[in-house]
């Protein structure tokens, strides 16, 4: 037993180690890729950022300065797709989302989209309000209060009820916003110019043509296709090679 819990202070001293190793490097890699940036080697900056994210550190500054990078670095789709992925983690960010939409407005492609489905609303309405995680922490917080209300302080019996419907609530909120982030899936045209066919096959007829830079969502993957559709309803496929996906 001694033996057994010295081999696991041992694993867990270990992991804290390299858990601050690699911060350590990312913060290094950081502050190289912010150096480069400003002497507008954005190759070198890329290389810095891109290593920031190998070891699994994520800020709003990566993302940033990332597409920012490959922005100036005549790479839209690339910047676009950094954009993307820093909304993921950093939703509404208004930095984010301005300079995407300015990365955006360089597409060649101009698609009007379909209005939201109430789904889609309901979703971002609640998704606005706090993210999957907080929905979660809400929901144990909620729970927390209504085994005390009813184990510990029988005299707090009134606020039980509304705490379980509450955390309820919250849970079904959370799982609701999570499923929707998994069905969510999106990608980036990284080809100067695709043509979406309406088979899965080289010689099927062409359906329309998009370019680099258009966000797209993928529906299904036959072979090396990719069922893909655009923010009108279109859709068609497209060889997955090229695509680069969101959320990986």
């Amino acid at each position: 037993m001694r033996s057994l819990t010295l081999l696991i202070i041992l694993f867990l001293s270990l992991s804290i180690t390299a858990q601050e190793a690699g911060f350590e490097k990312g913060i290094v890699a950081f502050e190289t890729g912010n150096k480069a940036y400003l002497e507008e080697d954005y190759d070198a900056a890329i290389k810095a950022y891109q290593e920031v994210l190998a070891e699994g550190l994520h800020s709003k500054e990566v993302y940033l300065n990332l597409g920012n990078a490959y922005y100036k670095n005549g790479q839209t789709a690339s910047s676009i797709l950094y954009y993307e992925k820093g909304l993921l983690h950093f939703k509404k960010d208004a930095d984010l989302l301005t300079n995407l939409q300015f990365a955006e407005n360089q597409r060649i492609d101009r698609i009007e989209p379909l209005p939201d489905s109430i789904k889609k609303r309901v979703y971002t309405f609640f998704a606005g309000l706090m993210n999957s995680e907080g929905w979660a922490v809400t929901s144990l917080f909620f729970a927390l209060i209504f085994v005390i209300a009813k184990t510990v302080k029988p005299r707090l019996g009134k606020i039980a009820t509304p705490s379980l419907i509450i955390a309820s609530m919250a849970f079904l909120t959370h799982l609701f916003i999570q499923s929707n982030e998994r069905s969510e899936q999106y990608a980036i045209v990284f080809e100067p110019a695709v043509t979406v066919l309406s088979d899965p096959k080289m010689d099927a007829p062409v359906a329309f043509e998009l370019h680099e830079g258009t966000k797209v969502k993928p529906l299904e993957t036959f072979e090396n296709f990719q069922k893909i559709e655009i923010a009108n309803g279109q859709s068609g496929w497209i060889t997955t090679s090229s695509i680069r996906f969101i959320r990986e």
